[in-house]
């Protein structure tokens, strides 16, 4: 290719946007839930994290103690919501507000210690109260492995069926 003067301002152009992201399109593999019939975590920003037949697959972006989706271009992190319960609401946000996540390819999702909980690579699996389609469950952070499982839904299970939950880990699949 003839490196043009056009060429050159599109370029200078393009890396002097600070929102310029070349989107890269690049499989990756699934966080997959064992005790959960191997469910696939999912979600998209503004929502809940759920595990599904078919869960996000482009790549995973473990920066600054994050978990975002896709590695590259990252549009959407798995951030804690805090509360006093023992298991903690998963979202979907844009920006990055949880750095606690120990993450990599082949290992367990753990969030680290913090002043609320300890370390934990515990979650709550609950299916909704609800007939679906397909297999869905709603994931949460289990924050006390000693707390039995719930017998009634709360403020922040939400429209779950307690007898359908299970505790699981969260498995980041090798590359």
């Amino acid at each position: 290719m003839k490196v043009t003067p056009a060429i050159l301002f599109l370029a200078s152009a393009i890396a002097g946007t600070a929102s310029a992201c070349v989107t890269v399109i690049q499989e990756g593999p699934p966080i997959v839930a064992p005790s959960a019939s191997n469910l696939q975590l999912s979600g998209a920003v503004g929502t809940e994290a759920t595990l599904t037949l078919s869960g996000l697959q482009k790549g995973w972006n473990f920066s600054n103690g994050g978990l975002g989706s896709p590695q590259y271009c990252t549009g959407q992190w798995l951030n804690i919501v805090n509360g006093s319960k023992p298991w903690k609401k998963l979202v979907w946000g844009s920006t990055q507000q949880t750095t606690t996540w120990r993450t990599g390819y082949n290992v367990d999702l753990t969030a680290k210690k913090t002043a609320s909980y300890n370390e934990t690579s515990n979650f709550l699996a609950c299916s909704p109260s609800y007939p679906t389609f397909a297999p869905q469950m709603s994931v949460f952070l289990l924050t006390d492995d000693t707390v039995a499982l719930p017998t009634v839904t709360d403020d922040v299970l939400g429209d779950i069926n307690p007898a359908s939950c299970v505790k699981t880990k969260l498995h980041i699949q090798p590359l």
